[in-house]
């Protein structure tokens, strides 16, 4: 069965206007298959300079003619290979979408779901500080990492154009962070939810006509808060390892159980947070990474010993840091450690202080739960009653 050829051509004209002194624009005109599409170049050119059988400027002493033809020349190029690209992708190439991947206007549909996911984490690092934070920006990253396994293991390449992204590799993603990587639901949930940023942008942006997410339920089900008991943050106090660094995790622990800072809150402390009051009373006076919301807590005594053992506040500056604290995942692998010597048997990772310091520390103790959502930093007062959940559970 023969098969009909594909006519392919680009030509290059003047719209002629009235009399303009800056010239005519010059245009382009795609056809492929007798159906047409033009476009604008935003250029203009005298037409007593433009020669209508050659398509090009007549060239003459002055450069402006060179300059034009070699621009035309650049732009015939970047036609024929777009039409290329657009052959490999699909069965049926247009004028309009050659004009349109010249445009830049389906750029992005091109490129591929990692390619799009590093731009996501790049723009992430340059924000960190401002309106992002450092533990995002490795979030991130990591969930990048782990598509990137999951496109080599499962489908042999490395990456996948954004527009071939589809319902069944979000799914299978899911399975796979949940079965290759061991994640839990919820964790594996929150992975996706990064990824579901990236084809939002896609979609968004008109790169790929249908959300790849739609009909998956990004819900988290609901757990058990965990916290430690009085005796058992004794018994990690009372520890005495004997290498350096796990008593140093030790004492960050304990720091944020008794002052409910979250890992990135204890890792950006500075030396002007932690103020003293007119009564007398210090405080640590501070805005959460997460949230950019204001904390107060009131300085503990074992907090502040262990403040004092790492710094020397007299003599730091407003913006040193405090404590020159681990990367959150060595902090957990050392603390498995720490609870492991201790004795304990929960699941313990540096997050479990906080909920602690809300459930042990100060709903055990009296304290009303409107004055722990403040010291926790919640921007919602509707955050805390879990914690009263897990007080309640504990009596």
């Amino acid at each position: 069965m023969a098969t009909t050829k594909t006519t392919f051509n680009i030509l290059f004209y003047l719209r002629l206007e009235r009399k303009n002194k800056n010239g005519a624009p010059l245009m382009m005109r795609v056809t492929i298959n007798g159906k047409s599409a033009k476009t604008a170049l935003g250029i203009r050119v005298q037409p007593k300079d433009w020669d209508t059988k050659k398509s090009r400027c007549r060239l003459r002493e002055h450069t402006e003619g060179k300059r034009i033809n070699i621009f035309i020349e650049n732009v015939t190029s970047k036609c024929n290979r777009a039409y290329t690209t657009l052959k490999d992708e699909y069965d049926v190439v247009t004028a309009d979408m050659v004009v349109d991947t010249l445009q830049g206007k389906t750029e992005g549909k091109h490129q591929g779901v990692i390619e799009i996911y590093q731009k996501q984490v790049d723009e992430l690092e340059k924000l960190i500080g401002k309106n992002s934070s450092y533990t995002l920006w490795q979030k991130n990253r990591t969930g990048m990492n782990h598509l990137k396994h999951f496109l080599k293991k499962k489908h042999k390449c490395s990456d996948i154009p954004i527009c071939r992204f589809s319902h069944d590799h979000v799914v299978g993603f899911f399975n796979f962070l949940k079965s290759e990587k061991g994640h839990s639901h919820n964790t594996a949930v929150k992975c996706m939810a990064m990824l579901k940023k990236v084809t939002n942008r896609a979609f968004h942006s008109g790169w790929i006509k249908r959300d790849p997410f739609l009909g998956f339920s990004l819900g988290c089900k609901p757990v058990e808060r965990p916290f430690l008991e009085q005796h058992e943050i004794e018994a990690i106090m009372n520890l005495r390892p004997e290498r350096q660094h796990l008593e140093r995790v030790r004492d960050w622990f304990i720091f944020s159980c008794y002052t409910g800072l979250a890992y990135a809150d204890v890792r950006t402390l500075m030396a002007g947070e932690i103020v003293r009051t007119v009564d007398g009373i210090e405080w640590i006076k501070t805005q959460r990474v997460k949230t950019k919301t204001k904390a107060s807590i009131p300085l503990l005594p074992i907090a502040k010993s262990i403040i004092l053992k790492y710094a020397n506040l007299k003599e730091m500056d407003a913006e040193d840091l405090v404590f020159d604290i681990y990367s959150n995942q060595k902090v957990n692998e050392y603390l498995r450690e720490v609870t492991k010597q201790a004795g304990i048997m929960k699941k313990v990772t540096f997050h479990i202080a906080r909920h602690s310091f809300a459930t042990t520390v100060t709903l055990q103790n009296g304290i009303p739960i409107e004055t722990v959502s403040k010291m926790l930093g919640h921007t919602n007062i509707h955050t805390t009653p879990h914690y009263a959940k897990a007080f309640a559970f504990a009596v």
